[in-house]
């Protein structure tokens, strides 16, 4: 049975007066808006698309830097993981680079739009994952970009997400329908049970850091939540803006660090809200464009050492500041 949740919306995750850079950040398809990261590794840095360009910026010198330069293409996702940043696009274009070495490749790999991608690791071989329009995700290994296998599905595939112990994939797109997966000790990925999210679209998912939880994010303007051991919702949350059109959720994000324990996600414009997942009791909602003035987000991330939270829109990206020390006093509740 879902936990519908009753929680105090009067909660500070987050300092609400943000550090911005003005920043231009661009969107190239509406409904996919998760263009800024922060790569592992990198902690003073973000990532965020800027026409057909993916750009570094350093928040200690506020120095911009290219990472993939002058594409052919304007990305509608891009992804990072285990020393790889990779962006895709409208055509299948895919660009893919080496945080390392500077290696770089450029290819398309058939079929219409890359929805999104997500990079992770079996047993040492690195894997790029493409969800993409033609109802497939065409999974690669890197950095030799060979071709493993194709995941075939009966939608669009917009987003997909491995665990972080790598045993489990989720998927969703344009359905209702959440599709979980088994990932073999061989590499296969084997279905095992399909959910059902909201009443319309997913366009993002995630896992929080312990494998034990996931998140779907819907066009609906609902977030819901699962723990791995149970078919049956855990909770499900609710956009400031729903029903509207605007409260849509486009992309979910839970903290890197386990002993945060939250859950972000953004809405079509103007808000994002933070959750506290040890009991889903708690929520904050921050508006991120002016009062009177909406925004389009296009996209949102903790920092490596979640510390911080960035958020682009449409001239500027945002740096809020996380009450990192509350977060850790009470690790099992709150005094009230």
């Amino acid at each position: 049975m879902t936990v519908q949740p009753y929680y105090r919306d009067e909660a500070t995750f987050l300092n609400q007066t943000p550090r911005r850079y003005q920043l231009r950040t661009t969107i190239q398809h509406w409904q996919l808006r998760d263009l800024v990261l922060c790569p592992k590794g990198m902690r003073s840095s973000f990532v965020y698309v800027n026409q057909n360009n993916v750009n570094f910026f350093d928040t200690n010198t506020e120095q911009t830097t290219p990472a993939l330069k002058d594409l052919s293409f304007s990305p509608t996702s891009i992804c990072s993981g285990y020393g790889y940043l990779a962006a895709g696009g409208q055509r299948s274009q895919l660009a893919v680079r080496s945080l390392d070495t500077n290696w770089t490749s450029q290819v398309t790999v058939g079929g219409s739009i890359n929805n999104s991608m997500f990079i992770s690791n079996h047993f040492g071989e690195t894997r790029l994952l493409i969800c993409n329009n033609d109802e497939t995700i065409k999974i690669y290994s890197l950095p030799d970009l060979v071709r493993l296998q194709t995941i075939q599905f009966p939608t669009a595939v917009n987003a997909a997400a491995v665990s972080p112990d790598g045993r489990k994939l989720i998927a969703v797109g344009d359905s209702q329908q959440v599709f979980l997966y088994n990932i073999t000790p061989n590499g296969d990925y084997v279905k095992t049970t399909t959910l059902v999210a909201g009443t319309d679209a997913g366009f993002s998912c995630a896992w929080n850091q312990s494998s034990e939880k996931f998140a779907v994010a819907t066009q609906d303007g609902y977030v819901s939540v699962w723990d791995i051991r149970s078919t049956e919702k855990l909770t499900k949350l609710k956009s400031m803006q729903h029903p509207q059109v605007k409260g849509a959720c486009r992309c979910v994000k839970f903290s890197p660090s386990g002993s945060m324990d939250l859950l972000m996600y953004s809405e079509h414009i103007s808000y994002i809200n933070i959750v506290d997942t040890r009991n889903f009791s708690e929520k904050q909602t921050i508006r991120v464009s002016p009062p009177g003035n909406d925004q389009n987000i296009s996209g949102i991330s903790f920092s490596e050492d979640c510390k911080k939270v960035f958020v682009g829109v449409e001239n500027s990206i945002l740096e809020y500041q996380v009450d990192t020390m509350a977060r850790r006093c009470f690790p099992q509740g709150s005094i009230l």
